[in-house]
């Protein structure tokens, strides 16, 4: 358990280490048109769908340590499948589906294995600094990835993907000396492990938790779906003659990820302080205004704006965890939350369908219909937490778990 501790930053920082971010949809942009692109990231967040609950039960009833295995191995065989695609769209659609299956099956597990590896070692109640710290050395890898990738991406950007393939071969060799928690429970599975996980429900916070975290999923996305070709639009440049839009698109993201850095170690304290309720709300409006600020206009001072989004996404994750965790038995806690993340990428998935459809090459206006998603999520959650007893929902310490 101990080397677990060691080898888990390591992880997280390979795990993040997204090269090739900056020229994803630069590179669909370039064979295909905005409405085609849309679809893409679209279909990813479907492929996700069919892949959440079954990577959620391996990690609960198989393990965890073999469900980070099959995470990484998944990212091998997605990056080479866009190697090979050639611009193909069908070669796309299966690094996406491998894409999909690498990030639902490292979803929730990597924070679960960190929480049972502390539980076991009887120090979980360092959870929420230990994993403020993780994830801010795994913000500072992903900024120094986006300038790699974006460097990389101005050359040509195949390499980006090139060198993320190599990424996630070190992924996986890390995966290999990983331990697994003794399991608490032993159970094989029955048709009641997901009842017993959708009953966490009943409990008020927990339900706001689950439906905040679904619509962080939306709030994270919306002002990244479109940033690069909003981006080539703001360095003056087109699908067809990208210039050096790969390299500004990886030194801004690299930013992001900084800031996100920074913020990572601050997010327990915020949560303390203003309460996580307050603190979570606040980063769904700082989401919304982002991507409100990206449809209103192409002025390159926006980009400073943007840079801003990583603080939503690694403070609401952290409040979310931090809240959840405790609150969760050991065999359920994967399931919970890939559950979490399936509500969340199903409903942005769709929202992409519906803006694919009407976007017509028209970056503006797919940016407006973002921006409305955006406010009217901001708007649910702020109305559905009224109800919610702060005190209960502050308590990070809470131990009691459901039967």
């Amino acid at each position: 358990m101990q080397q677990n501790l060691r080898l888990i930053p390591y992880h997280q920082a390979l795990a993040h280490s997204f090269l090739w971010i900056p020229v994803f949809v630069l590179f669909t942009r370039s064979h295909l048109d905005l409405d085609q692109a849309i679809l893409v990231m679209s279909v990813y967040y479907f492929f996700v769908i069919g892949v959440e609950v079954p990577s959620g039960w391996m990690s609960d009833k198989i393990g965890r340590v073999f469900t980070l295995r099959f995470a990484a191995a998944a990212g091998v065989a997605a990056h080479t499948s866009f190697l090979l695609s050639g611009g193909s769209l069908a070669w796309i659609l299966v690094g996406q589906f491998f894409m999909a299956t690498s990030f639902a099956s490292l979803s929730g597990t990597d924070v679960s294995f960190h929480y049972d590896t502390l539980e076991e070692l009887n120090i979980a109640d360092e959870f929420q600094k230990r994993e403020s710290r993780v994830a801010s050395r795994g913000l500072i890898a992903t900024t120094f990835a986006m300038l790699l990738g974006g460097a990389l991406g101005l050359i040509d950007l195949r390499l980006a993907f090139a060198a993320s393939l190599i990424i996630s071969a070190m992924q996986f060799a890390v995966t290999l000396r990983l331990a697994e928690p003794p399991p608490l429970s032993v159970d094989p599975l029955d048709v009641s492990h997901l009842r017993a996980c959708f009953s966490y429900l009943q409990q008020g916070p927990l339900a706001w938790i689950f439906l905040y975290g679904a619509a962080m999923v939306i709030l994270v996305h919306v002002s990244f779906t479109l940033f690069q070709p909003w981006l080539t639009q703001v360095t003056g440049q087109s699908a067809d003659d990208l210039g050096n839009t790969p390299i500004v698109a990886g030194s801004f993201m690299a930013g992001a990820s900084l800031v996100g850095a920074y913020t990572a170690h601050r997010a327990a304290d915020l949560g303390h302080r203003f309460g996580p309720v307050n603190v979570l709300i606040a980063m769904g409006v700082l989401s919304a205004g982002i991507v409100t600020s990206m449809a209103a206009s192409t002025h390159s001072a926006i980009v400073l704006v943007v840079c801003l989004r990583s603080v939503q996404m690694v403070t609401s994750k952290i409040l979310i965890t931090g809240v959840a965790a405790p609150r969760l038995r050991r065999d359920h806690r994967a399931t919970f939350f890939s559950l979490n993340s399936l509500a969340g990428r199903g409903s942005y998935g769709i929202v992409l369908l519906f803006v694919a459809n009407g976007a017509n090459d028209n970056l503006t206006g797919a940016l407006t219909q973002l921006s409305v998603v955006a406010w009217v999520t901001v708007a649910i959650i702020a109305v559905t937490a009224l109800p919610l007893r702060a005190p209960e929902l502050n308590r990070y310490s809470e131990t009691t778990k459901p039967s």
